[in-house]
């Protein structure tokens, strides 16, 4: 966005002590203009009451990371591989990136968790065919009604492992077929439990080099008190 007006050095030193008075109303209303097309970069100012909040924040780039303050926390941009990435700085010194090339700095890196990490197991609704979004979850969980065909699950990211909870009903005995695109060794058993109620677990991997789903193993019976 172009300025109407440089704020420079010489803009600081406008207007002279030597300008009459009777100009420094037209001084103001300049000075107001261009305080607002600064503040406007990142901030609304629609004459509501919005005015003043933030509608993005606009990191420049650094020329190198900025010293740490005392009970202060600094957020700012610095290059890294040709593209300007956010990065943060805590009193203490601690810097550390929080974005690469468009996503989280961390999900490229090999890290260690302090703490658990889960996903919210998703329900597929019961259909004679059935092919998971693997983009929803690594879990998921099918109540079975009748006899099921599994295609290959949708949107998957190579490496990705899900687990899929069979659940057959008070009738038992529902089947489970494998669609052309799921891969696995023929000498495994591949048949559900049929007792009525009975939940069985299926456990599928995407190899992303060969761009298939494998099925690695089924365990079966798994809803009993040990």
């Amino acid at each position: 966005m172009a300025h109407t007006r440089t704020w420079d050095a010489a803009y600081e030193a406008t207007p002279p002590n030597t300008q009459n008075a009777s100009q420094g109303a037209q001084r103001i209303r300049e000075f107001k203009v261009d305080v607002q097309e600064r503040l406007a970069l990142d901030h609304v100012m629609d004459e509501t009451d919005d005015d003043g909040y933030h509608k993005q924040v606009t990191f420049e780039e650094q020329a190198a990371a900025p010293g740490n303050l005392t009970n202060k926390y600094r957020m700012y941009g610095l290059v890294v591989g040709g593209k300007t990435e956010l990065h943060c700085l805590d009193e203490d010194g601690n810097e550390f990136q929080l974005t690469d090339v468009g996503k989280l700095f961390i999900l490229g890196t090999n890290s260690s968790w302090t703490k658990g990490q889960a996903v919210t197991d998703v329900a597929i609704t019961y259909a004679a065919t059935i092919a998971p979004d693997a983009s929803l979850s690594n879990a998921f969980w099918c109540d079975l009604t009748g006899n099921v065909t599994l295609d290959q699950p949708t949107n998957p990211k190579a490496g990705q492992v899900l687990t899929l909870m069979f659940k057959q009903d008070a009738t038992g005995g529902r089947t489970l077929t494998f669609g052309t695109t799921i891969y696995g060794s023929a000498a495994n058993d591949w048949v559900l439990s049929t007792g009525a109620n009975d939940v069985d677990m299926l456990v599928l991997y995407y190899d992303g080099d060969a761009t298939r789903w494998r099925a690695l193993s089924l365990h079966k019976d798994i809803d009993n008190a040990l």
